[in-house]
């Protein structure tokens, strides 16, 4: 780490590590910062979260909406970390169909795992300590050696690590020892619990405990995916949402490289506005994209209704269509079960949807088991149009 790049005081301190090198140590929560130079895009993100909540509300059940932007933020946040599956082999493995999930998809499921577990823990518990590592310790849970297995699931790092390089000396960054990662913990769990805090502020914490716990790079493996779950989190502890919508990852992964340049310059040289901006406009997108989302939920739930209403006089169809809006994957025999029917009345309603094209069957699974393309589809971001308009 070129430790001349390190020129703000006010953002931390270098401190001396292994190797003979030197490692940074992030200042506490809150840095000093005009907020007349972030008013414009604070107020705008603000905004885009109040439309974003209007959105919600038109929501006949929010699962519709929660399951499938989860889904997309577990991928989303496991590529950014070079971790991939499709969504296809994601949304089966959840369902529990697919029985010979790789480690990339176990990896990605344990993500979904992990993000509900600590929503589940914030019912009782506040953003702590205990919530970090547990959703840590799911995260990293049943992979092999290779995956993370051994990197200490739940237990913040005990040995340095470094960003940026194959060794220290060519890191381009060295986040704090272990000695200092436990005081800096210990401060952000105090920062984000502390009493007193306005909206406006709990907006700003967002980008400034996302920075921070990145900064510290707490465990030996997962940090980022940790650190993006963090804002979901902390959008619903803190009231700036009522539910679990808020997924930035994938307004994130286009921007990865400014992202990171970002957050390094912060530390190296107290750039807090220019990260701030960047996070701000990352709040829009996410929001804007989320509610385009919620329209095209929507319109294809109404459809889709719609179709199986023509094709069979039962209200058992529709309930199965509504079904496929939470999880778009299903067996007869799980459709048997969910619906209480014989196996011959649930593969009848399976093969109307399939006759109106509503589900596909996935080839080479028994029990033969069915997607629903569209709806995976329709969470997707849409493709940013290029310069002459048009879009890939």
């Amino acid at each position: 780490m070129k430790a001349e790049k390190f020129v703000s005081a006010e953002s931390g301190r270098l401190v001396p590590t292994i190797e003979g090198e030197l490692a940074f140590v992030p200042a506490a929560l809150p840095p000093k910062l005009d907020l007349g130079e972030i008013a414009v895009p604070m107020a705008e993100a603000m905004q885009a979260i109040g439309e974003l909540k209007g959105a919600c509300r038109r929501l006949a059940s929010p699962f519709i909406l929660i399951r499938p932007l989860q889904r997309q933020e577990a991928l989303t946040s496991s590529a950014m970390e070079g971790t991939f599956t499709t969504a296809d082999n994601l949304v089966l493995a959840e369902a529990g169909l697919d029985h010979q999930k790789d480690d990339s998809t176990r990896e990605v499921v344990n993500y979904l795992r992990a993000l509900n577990e600590a929503l589940e823990m914030l019912e009782k518990l506040p953003i702590s300590h205990r919530v970090i590592r547990k959703t840590h310790e799911i995260l990293l849970s049943g992979l092999s050696a290779a995956r993370g297995a051994q990197k200490r699931p739940g237990e913040y790092k005990t040995e340095q690590n470094w960003i940026g390089g194959r060794t220290i000396q060519t890191a381009r960054f060295v986040p704090p020892p272990a000695k200092e990662t436990t005081e800096c913990m210990d401060e952000l769990e105090r920062h984000i619990n502390r009493e007193g805090i306005d909206m406006p502020t709990r907006l700003i914490d967002l980008a400034l405990v996302h920075y921070q716990i990145e900064t510290i790079h707490p465990f030996a493996d997962g940090n980022g995916r940790v650190g993006r779950m963090l804002i979901s989190l902390m959008a619903v502890q803190s009231g700036l949402l009522e539910m679990p919508v808020l997924y930035i990852s994938p307004a994130m992964e286009r921007d990865k490289d400014t992202y990171i340049d970002l957050m390094f310059n912060v530390s190296a040289q107290g750039e807090w506005v220019p990260w701030l901006r960047f996070f701000f406009s990352k709040i829009c997108e996410a929001c804007q994209e989320t509610v385009a989302i919620i329209d095209r939920l929507i319109e294809l739930q109404e459809r889709y209704r719609e179709l199986a209403a023509n094709a069979m006089r039962t209200a058992n169809i529709l309930t199965l269509v509504d079904m496929l809006f939470e999880v778009p994957a299903i067996s007869v025999v799980d459709a048997e079960k969910k619906l209480n029917l014989t196996y011959a009345a649930a593969r009848k309603l399976i093969d109307k949807l399939v006759e109106v094209g509503i589900l596909i069957e996935v080839p080479g699974f028994y029990p033969k088991t069915f997607l629903a393309p569209a709806i995976i589809r329709a969470v997707r971001p849409a493709a940013p149009p290029k310069e002459d308009g048009r879009k890939d």
